[in-house]
């Protein structure tokens, strides 16, 4: 990812902007987005907009690594487990 597109995704609704991210991104992120804040809001207009550009398989393992990032973040935040210092 580039800078800007790591500080447009800071940004309310930056993951939408057409500047920065192209539509094969911006579907992967709304479809993270809503995975991941309450999956019951993925409807078949998502899939679908997934199933033009990606395979079923990829699909598959595109929701695999958004469910398994997520299901880490839930243990490392539950058991608030330290975070690695960066510092050399």
């Amino acid at each position: 990812m580039t800078d800007d597109q790591i500080a447009a995704l800071k940004e309310p609704g930056g993951r939408r902007r057409e500047d920065i991210f192209n539509g094969e991104e911006r579907a992967i992120l709304r479809f993270a987005d809503l995975l991941t804040s309450y999956p019951g809001n993925v409807d078949q207009t998502d899939l679908d907009a997934l199933g033009a550009l990606f395979t079923e398989a990829q699909i598959i393992e595109l929701a695999m690594t958004i469910a398994t990032a997520n299901w880490t973040n839930r243990i490392n935040d539950g058991l608030r487990t330290p975070v690695p210092s960066t510092r050399r």
